[in-house]
């Protein structure tokens, strides 16, 4: 299969009228895809030729109709993988639910949906903000009912920290809904059982404890490093060059035939994420809970 025929799918993707011609457009790239996986072409290779194609499924409106069709009705797991990638990327660090449109899905792949981007380890905006959204867009009913339990039972016991992150956040239609409120009283009491649990002093560290174990790892780290260069063979022949960080660097440029001297300030970059707290505990187990949500879909 020619790859390049993904190339043109993206510029007519890009170009496009999404509410007239999405649904069209979302066949099409199904049936690309499907004909480069039995012509043989590489998983890698596939995902690097649609990258751009699914972050721009990924990054608009067309993103719900997508995973309906291909998490929830075909259920296709290596393309509902690439897609949750992309839409993972995109919320990662999102500090607030996103909320999505799903007036026109249907229940049963809505409630699919849910259970699967669970399982495909999308960040929990998204995952959580879906099932919300599923609550409040379609009727309620005992499929939704069910599939609204588990996900947000996972959610809750997986990412307790980052929930409660979310459902305090600026008060929005979504953490105003009864299963957002429910939720919120679960994690802020499991919250404060946490904290009333007794302390014990004596796995407390004093400011001079962690002062001196600091001083220690410091040392070691620095014993470990000096015996590194003294065995190392390059040191025969490099000369070895050591440089300090600081808040600023300097730039040296040409300016009429002068040599100028330029400070640059630097900036950090922070991001945290919460790890799935059974997957810490015990891979094997936390394995077996994300293919189980993946086959409950089907059911």
């Amino acid at each position: 299969m020619d790859m390049i025929r993904f190339n043109d799918f993206y510029l007519r993707l890009y170009r496009a009228n999404l509410e007239q011609d999405g649904r069209a457009l979302l066949g099409e790239f199904y049936a690309l895809w499907r004909e480069a996986e039995t012509s043989g072409v590489a998983a890698d290779t596939l995902i690097d030729e649609t990258k751009n194609c699914l972050h721009r499924v990924a990054s608009t409106d067309l993103f719900a109709q997508a995973a309906c069709e291909w998490i929830g009705d075909k259920g296709h797991h290596r393309l509902s993988k690439a897609l949750a990638h992309e839409v993972s990327v995109q919320y990662l660090q999102h500090p607030k639910l996103v909320r999505f449109a799903l007036f026109g899905a249907t229940e049963a792949s809505a409630s699919a949906v849910a259970r699967r981007l669970c399982a495909l380890n999308v960040s929990v905006p998204v995952s959580l903000g879906w099932v919300l959204s599923l609550n409040e867009d379609l009727p309620p009913s005992p499929l939704i009912s069910a599939a609204t339990c588990v996900v947000t039972d996972f959610l809750a016991t997986e990412y307790p920290a980052t929930c409660k992150r979310l459902l305090e956040a600026e008060p929005s239609p979504l953490t105003q809904s009864n299963t957002a409120k429910q939720l919120g009283e679960r994690l802020s009491a499991e919250s404060s059982a946490l904290d009333a649990l007794p302390h014990l002093t004596e796995l407390q560290m004093s400011s001079e404890m962690r002062r001196s174990f600091s001083y220690l790892r410091r040392n070691e780290n620095r014993a470990v490093t000096e015996m590194a260069h003294g065995e190392s063979l390059f040191e025969l022949f490099i000369t070895a060059q050591h440089f300090k960080y600081s808040n600023q660097v300097s730039v040296e440029y040409r300016n009429d035939d002068e040599t100028v001297e330029a400070m640059v300030p630097m900036f950090t970059q922070e991001m945290s994420m919460e790890l799935p707290q059974t997957w810490i505990a015990d891979p094997l187990l936390y394995d077996q809970k994300i293919m189980g949500l993946w086959r409950e879909a089907d059911q």
